[in-house]
């Protein structure tokens, strides 16, 4: 018998369907000990494990409203507390598998369950990845935006200004030695005059 399934009910997650094991055996224990006939005494049991929250699987959840029907039934009281529920990995078995779908057989079941849980791991491992991915563009976009110097960008225009500043520096020093060699040639005209 698969793990996952406890009293008609598939768990997908095997300590939800330990829990609803032992919330079982704890309901086999209760009917044992209780007195159907002791209307009061089966109200304040109800009142009891609806308040604390006892039960929190789909088999539990079942024991108490069979317990609250009952309780309603014989007693005429529709203000009993309703059964608090939460979300749970829970699907409910029909007891033959072939009662709701004949063309499924139980082995066809097995076979489909098992698919699912493939296939749910992979959407699993596939929305981690497509997250990795946003986060490994976003970081690109972030150190495009804040990086000066970001690879062959305005590269052309760069290289130019750098050109264009040597090129105004090597004019300046040509004017400069422009300037000297006429100084120069001034003082040897100087000079040969004499």
């Amino acid at each position: 018998m698969d793990e996952h399934i406890v009293e008609g009910y598939y768990f997908e997650d095997i300590r939800e369907a330990n829990k609803a094991k032992k919330e079982y055996f704890n309901i086999c224990k209760l009917k044992g000990t209780i007195s159907f006939d002791d209307l009061q005494g089966l109200k304040n049991l109800y009142l009891k494990l609806v308040s604390k929250k006892y039960f929190s699987t789909p088999i539990g959840y079942s024991f108490l409203q069979e317990m609250r029907e009952y309780l309603v039934e014989n007693t005429g009281d529709d203000g009993l507390p309703l059964i608090s529920v939460e979300r749970n990995n829970v699907i409910k078995v029909p007891q033959v598998l072939n009662e709701k779908h004949p063309e499924i057989s139980s082995e066809k079941y097995k076979k489909l369950r098992v698919e699912y849980n493939r296939l749910k791991r992979t959407k699993t491992i596939l929305q981690i990845a497509v997250i990795a991915f946003g986060i490994i563009i976003a970081g690109m976009f972030y150190i495009m935006a804040t990086n000066k110097n970001v690879g062959y960008f305005n590269t052309e225009e760069k290289i130019l200004n750098k050109y264009a500043t040597w090129e105004e520096r090597l004019e300046s020093w040509e004017d400069e030695l422009n300037l000297k060699e006429d100084e120069l040639e001034l003082r040897e005209q100087e000079l040969n005059k004499r």
